[in-house]
């Protein structure tokens, strides 16, 4: 038993290893293309910074929501370093993040071998790895979703210690993209199916409410944090992607204030017709990966790497609902919250919002070359 141990031990050693040498070949090319991204959205993270060195406050309020990034940037130009050492900060916590993501991998499909290519994967999405090298708030945020899921995953137990460490992260979460705000059902609902379960209906019953009330007030929150948030626009102009509009207006029936949960649902009642509609175009345009801006070549390395995985996604959440791995209820949500988010607001001009989830997705996906066990134990009683 501890040389069956040991050597898994080192198997996993071994594939990291590895990993480490695609994952520097992949950061080192991606580098040398792209080098530091200090253009298009990085304006306004490097003037909001320059604006709180000067005045002490934020533009606007919404900009909160995007402060880690803002921030950080708002150190280096202070101390009067180059802006380099954010990209290694962005390396270091994607390379933390890949470790995390391989260890949870391990944990999920328990197989060394399936986490490595579930890690690969991982490794070379360039789409997803191409920010770390970005002032961008993707670049922060999407090694934070990965560290936060894949410290979550792995509880055992829930305790005060735990408990802080992931509030400590939601809260980070938070003030990177807004969109972090999404992580916090997805816990809740997690926790409550992997660690409730045996408490009584009260106690569950307020967890579920309080959990609830807490998720409306942070919404409204956001929604109401004024600058560039209006989340009628996107209706109003037609965009799905954000930013792109259809050269019409739409006569659309919206309550005065509509950047709040009652806005956004007195939106759907009133004009189911346009809502559909628009929600048939965004899930297209979210799950299609492709662009009419994109180059021929483009589109189809997207096709050819993405929608294998989806249909191998498929197949891999059906193996883990039959093994009954509750992670499977987490990476679910959140994939799933981030689609509805699209639904409500517009798509990324290049694809951030599911590329914040794609390595759940692969996840799932590589569980698909898991064998359920009564498939096991017949395989090897012949």
């Amino acid at each position: 038993m501890k040389f069956e141990i040991s050597k898994k031990s080192d198997q996993q050693k071994f594939f990291f290893i590895l990993l480490g040498f695609f994952w520097i070949v992949t950061q080192a090319a991606l580098f040398w293309q792209r080098g530091i991204e200090t253009g298009f959205e990085a304006i306004k993270y490097i003037n909001e910074a320059q604006n709180f060195i000067q005045f002490g406050k934020l533009t606007s309020n919404n900009f909160w929501l995007y402060s880690t990034e803002i921030f950080l940037i708002a150190v280096v130009i202070k101390l009067h370093l180059n802006f380099m050492i954010i990209v290694v900060v962005q390396w270091l916590l994607n390379l933390f993040a890949t470790w995390m993501f391989y260890q949870l991998a391990v944990f999920i499909l328990k197989k060394p071998v399936l986490a490595f290519l579930a890690t690969f994967i991982f490794i070379i999405n360039i789409t997803y790895q191409v920010y770390n090298s970005f002032l961008f708030t993707e670049s922060v945020f999407y090694s934070l979703t990965v560290i936060y899921s894949s410290y979550l995953l792995r509880i055992q137990k829930l305790n005060l210690k735990n408990i802080g460490i992931l509030v400590l992260l939601l809260i980070l979460l938070s003030v990177t993209r807004p969109t972090g705000i999404l992580f916090f059902p997805a816990t809740a609902i997690y926790i409550f199916f992997r660690f409730l379960k045996p408490v009584s209906v009260w106690y569950q019953s307020a967890i579920i409410i309080g959990s609830l009330i807490i998720f409306y007030f942070l919404i409204n929150q956001m929604l109401q944090s004024g600058g560039e948030f209006d989340f009628m626009l996107p209706f109003k102009k037609e965009n799905i992607i954000c930013g792109v509009n259809t050269n019409r207006i739409a006569n659309i029936d919206v309550m005065e204030k509509g950047n709040s949960i009652e806005g956004l649902v007195y939106y759907i009642l009133h004009n189911k017709d346009q809502f559909l509609r628009l929600a048939k175009l965004k899930t297209i345009s979210f799950f299609g990966f492709t662009r009419s801006y994109y180059s021929p070549m483009h589109n189809l390395y997207l096709m050819a790497f993405f929608y294998p995985i989806y249909i191998l996604s498929i197949i891999g959440a059906v193996k883990m609902i039959l093994k009954k791995q509750k992670a499977l209820i987490y990476l679910f949500i959140i994939i799933l919250l981030y689609w509805i988010t699209t639904l409500l607001t517009c798509d990324d001009w290049h694809n951030r919002f599911i590329l914040t989830v794609s390595p759940f997705i692969f996840l799932i996906a590589v569980a698909s070359f898991t064998f359920s066990k009564n498939r096991k134990e017949s395989l090897l009683s012949h």
